[in-house]
């Protein structure tokens, strides 16, 4: 992200929190459930998906431009398997969004020209071939490694992604310094629950309450020690001090939220429907739909939500940036993407 790029949207938020007036700025926006991949811990290939005409999409990133979003991730399932990925990243150029995505990695070097367009590109990564390819599918390490081989050749600004399960606690150190050699930051995520978004047998991934906080206070050490790891410590702390891993996140029915997902920041389904983010899916909260209700509506709704706090780290940096914490809106200005931009 260009020093330009970090000022503007910077200067956004803040203009947004000043006034009162918030604004969708980073919009997660799931193309369709469908991928190429089967990882262990994910549910996505098993839910339907919901064909949507090209131009459907493009209006309703038309209504978040206009809504003042500053940011579109594409997810998935797969993203770049979506017949409508190229026009939809030209449309998110072209509106003066940055374009972002969530990649398996695997037609990432059959679609590098497309690939170039994009701003900010993930790749998920679960840490060395044996531990990757058990979570998520034989001979697929190499595939990832070959998409993250071409984008640091490309000189492209992307992040490396991993899921820590039972499976993959050893592999965080060889993850970091994976990170150190393209030059990148590392995300470490520990996996959720839903049994919507992850299948019914998600808990059997998660790592017992010991192993997840000995390994997220190693991710802590690790960051304070200077290592590319993406989010700050104070986030990954919220996650250690989590009291029961078997409760995604606590709910006041009735009370306004203090969290900013929803109001700054939410989840877009293939279906169309708009979550405030992406643990309230299959739950309680009553989502509109972009496609039908038009974005505006489904934003608006996807802000009142009673959720008060998780233990996702990601989330909880995102809830951090817009609530204006320092030590969050540091780190975002020093790391967010290259640490070398």
């Amino acid at each position: 992200m260009t020093r330009g790029d970090k000022i503007r949207i910077g200067g956004g938020i803040l203009l947004a929190r000043l006034t009162a007036r918030p604004r969708p700025f980073f919009v997660q926006y799931s193309l369709l459930n469908a991928c190429n991949a089967a990882c262990a811990y994910c549910n996505c290939p098993q839910r339907p998906d919901r064909h949507v005409g090209v131009d459907t999409h493009l209006q309703v990133l038309r209504d978040f431009a206009r809504l003042g979003a500053a940011r579109i991730k594409f997810l998935g399932g797969e993203p770049l398997l979506s017949p409508h990925i190229d026009r939809l990243v030209d449309e998110v150029k072209r509106l003066g969004m940055r374009a972002a995505m969530v990649t398996n990695g695997f037609l990432v070097p059959q679609r590098i020209d497309l690939v170039r367009r994009i701003d900010e590109i993930v790749i998920s990564i679960d840490g060395r071939e044996a531990a990757h390819d058990a979570q998520r599918g034989r001979g697929t390490w190499a595939r990832v490694m070959e998409a993250i081989e071409v984008c640091a050749r490309e000189r492209l600004d992307f992040f490396l992604s991993a899921v820590v399960t039972r499976q993959s606690l050893g592999e965080i150190d060889w993850l970091i310094e994976a990170a150190r050699r393209f030059r990148v930051m590392v995300n470490f995520q520990i996996p959720q629950s839903n049994p919507e978004m992850y299948g019914p047998a998600a808990r059997t991934w998660l790592p017992d309450p010991d192993s997840v906080r000995a390994v997220v206070s190693r991710i802590i050490a690790a960051k304070e020690a200077g290592a590319p790891v993406l989010f700050t410590a104070r986030s990954y702390r919220r996650t250690l001090d989590w009291s029961d891993y078997s409760v995604e996140r606590i709910e006041r029915p009735g009370e306004r939220s203090p969290c900013t997902a929803g109001r700054y920041f939410l989840q877009v389904e293939p279906n169309g429907d708009v979550y405030p983010c992406v643990l309230h899916i299959g739950g309680s909260f009553t989502p509109k739909n972009a496609f039908t209700d038009g974005a505006e509506a489904a934003w608006r709704q996807a802000s009142t939500h009673s959720c008060f706090s998780c233990y996702n780290t990601w989330l909880n940096e995102n809830r951090g940036v817009f609530a204006l914490h320092p030590s969050i809106l540091q780190n975002f200005w020093d790391n967010y993407l290259r640490p070398s931009s």
